[in-house]
């Protein structure tokens, strides 16, 4: 079986440096912009499925990881559905 593989990724920016966060894997990496970071987490997240299918524990992986069906794609079962900033006070 061949599905798209569904994945969340998060990005920061810190200077002039993007990171990119694939929680689902732990996976980072950074880009001079948003794009180039995600692209080089999705890039980083394949070579990791890579690594895992070869020695062939990818179907218990991702499992294991709480991947599921949905439709045409594999996506966590746990899904990011929103995100943002709050305050809280802080006496210093």
């Amino acid at each position: 079986m061949i599905a798209d593989l569904i994945v969340t990724v998060a990005i920061y920016r810190s200077g002039g440096v993007f990171l990119a966060v694939c929680q689902e894997f732990g996976v980072e990496a950074t880009g001079r912009s948003p794009e180039d970071a995600k692209e080089e987490a999705l890039v980083a997240v394949r070579r990791t499925l890579d690594a895992i299918a070869a020695r062939g524990e990818l179907p218990a992986f991702l499992a294991e990881a709480g991947f599921v069906i949905d439709g045409d794609v594999l996506r966590a079962e746990r899904r990011l559905i929103g995100i943002g900033e709050g305050r809280v006070p802080v006496a210093f």
